[in-house]
């Protein structure tokens, strides 16, 4: 019998599109309402799609994952575009995978294939006590069982041959806590772990080899209905970076004995940033280095996801060295990114950074923003860039995709891998930032605090008048117009914008540095003196909670 898959949301152009590849290879699909996947009397299917990415999609995605009947079924989360915040709140809510549009044949089926196989392995492992006997003597996988006080651990012959134990040596197990754990960290962690089983994935501890040595695995529990409630299972992925010669090895093995399935698992390893931090997504990449989700693999508690920012070369150091130290400048501030730690990898410096959750502002732009949002978003902006000039930072690349708005309102301005410290100068000849909110000294190379004044007012104008000040798809008309034109007036494009609030934004778009505001503090408070309850109002997003 072909495995049931559901589809659940609108219908449209894009269910029917992925309908189409999914019967197209043999499955069997369904399109039904988000209500009809959560009824209770619903045939549980193999398989879920969840094609909805609004807050109501994403309850239902949790309802659904936490309910005993449902919770290990597959679930794939749609999105209409990539978006690095949609998608980690896509997993976060309980999504085993993601799927952007437009559909692409081969990615879907790969996707969903794999998921299917995981979901038969667990099937197998739980169907009776007897199954899983077997399969935990005969899996290539390590696994260990123990009980739920976590005082004695039996070994499948895997992990015992992983930990250097011989066939010979089986009668020396199980084995105590203190045999199998390397250190008392791993014995703390791994009793959190028991207080939290099945809930539990990718955690990490440092087991003890037979000779004495540490170990690392993440560990991932396994559901063991038939083996009695205080038996607890765990699977076992060793970590680091294979040698050349562990990869050559894995080579010839898979080619010269593709049934030798034990000695592949000793030789795979699930590499680690600093040891720790899992990657999870590719969010991103840039001309230095690419962006990725990760998981904190030594946290237990709700906060386990980060942002890793990781150069190419060793040569981007300096530049993402730089970086951090402006974070930790800038550090706390409820509008900036906090950077959680700094670690090597192959001699490259790695970023560790507080993910956001939320939408860009360049996402948001689509929608119409009531007249209290935008004067939040301003107020917000305008703040976090006063706290960076308090601290001789300009940012030099304030524009909407920088700019993110988290499910409680609060904006954070990200990216400040452009940005510059400062010193007794306050002129920076380089030339960075995003051409439209560049302004005129930017473009020729010239920087300063009040450049992030002209792409303030860019964005504010955007936000009154739904238009850009300056834009043509020919760049060199674009710097023309920034270093020559006048802006039309907002009040022309919006007639409801306040004589005050245009005088303001028109300041900001000054082509000359000394008639602009020195810096955004004086901004702020020119704004607020004309406009005292300015961004006090209440205003929320439909997907605010």
């Amino acid at each position: 019998m072909p495995p049931a898959i559901v589809i659940a949301g609108e219908e449209g152009s894009a269910c029917r599109e992925l309908t189409a590849i999914l019967a197209g290879h043999g499955y069997e699909v369904k399109c039904c309402s988000l209500e009809e996947v959560l009824a209770e009397g619903l045939t549980k299917p193999d398989l879920v799609m969840v094609m909805d990415e609004s807050p109501e999609g994403y309850d239902a995605v949790r309802l659904f994952k936490s309910r005993e009947a449902t919770r290990e079924v597959p679930l794939i989360v749609t999105l209409d575009q990539f978006e690095a915040a949609a998608a980690a709140r896509a997993l976060e809510s309980g999504a085993d995978e993601f799927l952007v549009q437009p559909f692409q044949s081969q990615e879907v089926l790969a996707r969903v294939a794999v998921l299917l196989r995981l979901q038969d392995d667990r099937r197998l492992l739980m169907a009776s006590q007897e199954e899983f006997n077997r399969i935990f003597h005969q899996t290539p996988h390590p696994l260990f069982l123990c009980d739920r006080q976590g005082g004695s651990y039996t070994l499948n012959p895997t992990l015992a041959r992983l930990l250097g134990y011989s066939p010979k040596e089986d009668r020396k197990l199980p084995l105590a806590a203190a045999d199998l754990l390397y250190g008392t960290e791993d014995q703390e962690r791994l009793g959190q772990v028991l207080s939290r089983v099945g809930e539990v994935k990718h955690v990490k501890v440092n087991l003890r080899s037979r000779e004495g040595q540490p170990i690392p695995v993440l560990l991932n529990d396994v559901a063991l209905p038939s083996a009695g409630s205080e038996v607890l299972g765990f699977q076992v992925e060793p970590v680091g970076s294979p040698s050349p010669l562990k990869k050559a090895l894995k080579g010839l093995v898979e080619h010269l004995l593709p049934s030798a399935r034990d000695y592949l698992a000793l030789l795979q390893l699930t590499p680690l940033l600093g040891g720790r931090y899992e990657k999870i997504k590719k969010l991103g990449q840039g001309t230095f280095g690419e962006v990725w989700l990760v998981l904190d693999t030594e946290e237990l508690g709700p906060q386990r996801h980060y942002v890793a920012k990781i150069p190419f070369l060793k040569a981007a150091n300096v530049k993402f060295r730089k970086e951090a130290a402006i974070c930790q400048r800038l550090a706390p501030h409820p509008g900036v990114v906090g950077l959680v730690t700094t670690l090597e990898e192959d001699g490259r410096l790695v970023l560790i950074q507080e993910y956001v959750a939320g939408k860009t502002l360049g996402d948001m732009l689509g929608e119409e923003l009531p007249r209290p949002l935008v004067e939040r978003i301003v107020l917000q902006l305008i703040e976090v860039v006063a706290h960076a000039h308090r601290h001789q930072v300009m940012h030099r690349d304030i524009k909407p995709n920088n700019i993110i708005i988290q499910p409680d309102g609060v904006l954070k301005l990200l990216d400040f891998g452009a940005a510059k410290i400062l010193k007794d100068k306050d002129i920076s000849a380089t030339v960075v930032g995003s051409r439209p909110f560049m302004a005129p000294e930017q473009i020729m190379g010239e920087s300063e605090r009040r450049s992030d004044i002209w792409a303030i007012g860019v964005l504010m104008y955007l936000l009154y008048t739904g238009e850009l000040p300056f834009y043509s798809e020919v760049e060199k008309l674009l710097i023309d117009m920034i270093l020559e034109q006048e802006p039309r007036p907002p009040r022309e494009e919006n007639p409801e914008i306040p004589p005050a609030l245009e005088a303001i934004i028109l300041k900001c778009l000054k082509k000359k540095l000394q008639e602009r505001y020195p810096h955004a503090l004086a901004l702020r408070d020119d704004l607020l003196r004309h406009f005292p309850h300015y961004g006090t109002q209440t205003g929320r997003w439909p997907w605010i909670q």
